[in-house]
C-alpha cells in the first residue's frame, strides 16, 4: 500500500506513525520525502511542520491511486492552520464517524494495529 518503506535505516528527522508502526524519513519538518519500489511511489509530506507525517499520496504500478491525511479538513481546504484545532492526545480530527478504510484496517494482516487509526483515505481511484 506504502511504498518505499522497506529497509529504511531510519536515520531522518521526519517521523512517520503507521498504528503500532514508527519509521523516520529522510528530511526537515515541513518537507515531503518521495520513496518508490518495484510496486509503485509513494510522497510523504509534513503538511503542518511539525516533524510528523500528516499526508500521504501513493501511485501503484498497476496505476491506481490512494491519497491518505491525518487531518481531512486541512487537506481537503489546502489550508495552514498554525496551532492544532485539537490537542494531538484527544486523536484526529473528524466528525466523529470513523472513517471507512483507512491503512490500519486495510493493512491489518500487515501488523499495523486498528486501535491506533487515526488515518483517513481522502482519495483514490
Amino acid at each position: 500500500m506504502f511504498h518505499g518503506l522497506e529497509g529504511l535505516d531510519g536515520g531522518g528527522a521526519l517521523r512517520l506513525d503507521l498504528g503500532g508502526e514508527h519509521h523516520l524519513l529522510d528530511g526537515d519538518p515541513g518537507d515531503s520525502v518521495t520513496l518508490a519500489d518495484g510496486d509503485g511511489t509513494t510522497v510523504y509530506a509534513d503538511l503542518d511542520g511539525d516533524g510528523v507525517i500528516d499526508h500521504i499520496s501513493s501511485v501503484h504500478a498497476d496505476g491506481r491511486y490512494d491519497i491518505w491525511t491525518t487531518d481531512p479538513h486541512r487537506a481537503a481546504w489546502g489550508l495552514a492552520v498554525p496551532e492544532p484545532v485539537k490537542p494531538q492526545s484527544e486523536g484526529p480530527l473528524a466528525w466523529g464517524l470513523a472513517g471507512m478504510v483507512t491503512p490500519e484496517s486495510v493493512a491489518s494482516n500487515q501488523g499495523i494495529s486498528g486501535e491506533k487509526a487515526r488515518w483517513r483515505r481522502i482519495d483514490g481511484g
